[in-house]
């Protein structure tokens, strides 16, 4: 399968601290891959590096056979490449619909085509079509999310997504919610980058996985390797 994404002995130091000291691996079409690690490991420096917010100090980044390692963010979103922040970045004033039209037409869509995207987005969030009238800051933390990663994943240009723990706090109906969104992509062929923390969401994606640890990978294999290594569950997610 077509390798979309080789990431090549990554640095990124913040001042005398490296946070990545060498992080390198590949990522085919259509593939998820899960970052793991305890807090400070560089797990969101490493998705910020990647979409462009954090310039490396070495190595490289190669999307689609180009090298992006010091393009801008906006070149990388032209690429396709999306990310999804661990903070909700939403126009709380706005409505639910005006939220997904608004990033739409700002990548340069027609109204047409960008209503067209939005009904593909309430095909995946079909709770976003129910409260489409809505503003942002009436909807709960669950349906905030659901709209977080809607304007994401509404880009007719998405191929690499990158998501930064995005059920974290979520109740069980939201997180089935998405991880169904989520399956959807996989089958229409988006790569996607996820930071996670609960391995309930490794279990319902099958994929690969990567433990960081002090800025390196210290682990690397598909995710059914990792969910049946006990050491591993027992030191990352305090599991027997």
């Amino acid at each position: 399968m077509l390798v979309v994404l080789v990431i090549s002995d990554l640095k990124v130091h913040i001042g005398p601290l490296y946070i990545l000291q060498g992080v390198s691996f590949k990522l085919r079409k259509g593939e998820t891959f899960f970052l793991i690690g305890r807090n400070g490991a560089g797990k969101s420096t490493l998705l910020k590096t990647l979409v462009g917010f954090i310039k490396p100090s070495s190595g490289s980044i190669v999307f689609e056979g180009k090298d992006i390692t010091y393009q801008p963010p906006y070149v990388r979103a032209r690429l396709g490449i999306r990310y999804v922040p661990d903070n909700k970045r939403l126009f709380a004033s706005l409505s639910v619909e005006d939220n997904l039209l608004a990033s739409l037409l700002a990548e340069g869509l027609s109204r047409s085509k960008a209503m067209d995207r939005i009904e593909y987005v309430y095909s995946l969030f079909p709770d976003l079509k129910r409260l489409r009238k809505l503003k942002a800051s009436q909807l709960s933390g669950g349906q905030q999310q659901m709209l977080n990663l809607a304007r994401a994943i509404a880009s007719p240009s998405l191929k690499l997504l990158l998501a930064d723990e995005p059920v974290e706090g979520l109740s069980p109906i939201f997180v089935s919610k998405i991880l169904e969104a989520f399956s959807k992509l996989v089958e229409e062929g988006v790569t996607m980058v996820i930071v996670e923390t609960m391995p309930v969401i490794m279990k319902k994606l099958s994929g690969r996985c990567a433990i960081l640890n002090a800025g390196r990978i210290v682990f690397e294999g598909s995710t059914e390797d990792l969910l049946k290594n006990e050491i591993i569950m027992k030191t990352y997610f305090g599991l027997a």
